[in-house]
């Protein structure tokens, strides 16, 4: 059972920050016209000072962490080498001896637990399958440098982390977590998810998710040097190397010179960050908490955040060779954290004394407590053919109402909706379909907000399942639907262009800046009564 003990909370003046100055921020971030915000909290001096999520994110909603994920796993790691199931120096190859090749090359039998926790394998490959032997393909592939002298990103060798967590607890990480750290920093589990392979193994390279205030506590363990409340967690040497800057990341993002924040360091899966001394724990799409110890803050964000242009967070590669210059890519992220360091910093008060207050307190509070995820505004047409009813089957391709992800390694390959049945009136539209032999519905509100629900595909690589769901005429016949996946940051987009019997069907990831991203397109035909 989780001692959960709540954080007190306070007005930001009482820690030293001007409310006027957490109000910038959250007008910047609301409208920099890269990201949507769904979650933020800020504590200073142990105390949360502001926090707020933009419905229908909420505080006891998790989300989808993606590389957030390694920190989580690189915390395991830490807590079972202070319990002396394992050492920073080990060799993996003593801990996973039946995933090694034969004959062991000397590079490979050199490899350390700290050589993966900081992601210097020397390996140039980033693998992202996850096959029944993908630990054995790991340590099969060329390592071209020596380890610990060469940083590349890599998840696959978060995961190897994981797999060493649950090779020497004999747990699964998620279940060693919950025993030695959930219960005591105040995680619920049963709120806790994380993909696994084929074994079984938790893929904690990406797959986790936890609430706003998790990832909150878990930073708040690393600014207190291993300690909660007292109690010695992990290892103080182990944290401090953790947040230090151990591998130069420079060089891999030498392409992308403008995302200032990945060019500073990297610990154990935790990123350095440009003002002295502070690091984030760091997910894509900007799933962040963001600690600097000199001010005694940790802010914890999670957001959608794209970098447009239609790429994806991950997909900077098609970036390299490319002239830098004013009219680089935006990218999310980054522009989050310029705005939280350009903005929140400075509304800080030199010392650790309280400000006076002002009406920007209360204004703060009051703000804080009605944010909401912009809605799109429905549309009141005169159409003749009003209510729909109309029964749809595929022609050309299918699409599928499982979530389309902004990077397409990800997508799920689901078979496509075989029918479809739409039904429209009093204000909500209704969609009835059949998909791989299951039969589904989902609604969408259609007077300006949007319907709560769930849209369930049950296969482990689709965990998530609260969708909140618009939907509003742009046209005399064309229907436009928003699919918000509201445990991810992912919402996706369809247009429906009625034309004669036929109906063409548009599907895309749409961005906070409102750009499209990844798209799928079809065309159906009208079997039952027409729109």
């Amino acid at each position: 059972m989780s001692h959960r003990k709540e954080f007190e909370r306070c007005a930001p003046e009482e820690v030293g920050i001007a409310s006027e100055g957490i109000l910038r921020l959250v007008d910047r971030l609301e409208n920099c016209g890269s990201t949507w915000m769904h979650g933020l909290m800020i504590m200073r001096h142990d105390k949360v000072c502001a926090e707020g999520w933009w419905a229908p994110f909420a505080p006891e909603l998790h989300h989808a962490l993606h590389s957030l994920s390694k920190t989580w796993t690189a915390t395991a790691v830490g807590l079972a080498e202070y319990e002396g199931l394992l050492k920073m120096d080990d060799p993996v190859c003593k801990l996973l001896p039946d995933k090694m090749p034969h004959p062991l090359p000397e590079r490979v039998a050199r490899i350390t637990v700290r050589d993966i926790l900081t992601m210097s394998s020397g390996s140039e490959t980033q693998g992202s399958a996850y096959g029944e032997h993908w630990m054995e393909e790991f340590f099969a592939r060329p390592f071209e440098h020596e380890p610990g002298t060469f940083w590349c990103y890599n998840s696959q060798g978060t995961a190897i982390a994981s797999a060493l967590v649950e090779r020497v607890t004999g747990m699964s990480m998620l279940d060693y977590l919950d025993a030695r750290l959930f219960r005591k920093i105040g995680v619920d589990a049963s709120h806790v998810m994380c993909y696994r392979d084929a074994a079984g193994t938790c893929l904690g390279g990406h797959g986790m998710f936890t609430t706003t205030e998790d990832n909150l506590r878990l930073m708040r363990l690393y600014l207190h040097k291993g300690i909660w409340d007292g109690e010695r967690l992990l290892h103080e040497r182990f944290v401090n190397e953790a947040t230090s800057p151990l591998m130069d990341t420079a060089p891999a993002h030498a392409h992308t010179p403008w995302i200032y924040d990945n060019q500073v360091g990297y610990g154990y899966q935790i990123w350095m960050c440009r003002p002295e001394g502070s690091y984030r724990a760091d997910g894509a799409y900007g799933q962040f908490c963001v600690v600097v110890p000199k001010l005694d803050l940790i802010v914890s964000i999670n957001e959608g955040a794209y970098i447009g242009q239609h790429m994806s967070h991950n997909e900077l590669e098609q970036l390299k060779g490319r002239p830098v210059g004013e009219d680089h890519p935006v990218h999310g992220p980054q522009n989050t954290l310029n705005i939280l360091f350009d903005t929140l910093l400075p509304a800080i008060a030199d010392g650790d004394g309280p400000l006076p207050f002002s009406d920007a307190s209360r204004l703060l509070k009051e703000r804080m407590s009605r944010l909401s995820m912009p809605r799109p505004a429905p549309q009141v047409l005169n159409r003749t053919r009003h209510p729909l009813q109309v029964t749809l089957v595929p022609e050309e391709g299918r699409i599928t109402f499982a979530m389309l992800h902004g990077m397409d390694k990800h997508n799920a390959s689901w078979p496509g909706v075989e029918q479809m049945r739409l039904s429209a009136d009093e204000g909500l539209l209704t969609i009835a379909f059949t998909e791989g032999g299951t039969d589904r519905s989902i609604c969408f509100d259609m007077r300006g907000g949007r319907w709560l629900g769930k849209l369930r595909y049950t296969e482990n690589r689709e965990l998530v399942s609260d969708v909140a769901c618009a939907a509003w005429w742009s046209g005399e016949n064309k229907l436009e639907l928003s699919l918000l996946w509201y445990e991810t940051e992912g919402e996706n987009r369809f247009t429906f262009s009625f034309e004669g019997e036929h109906v063409r069907i548009h599907k895309w990831v749409q961005a906070g800046m409102e750009d499209e991203m990844q798209h799928r397109d079809a065309l159906y035909r009208a079997v039952g009564e027409n729109a």
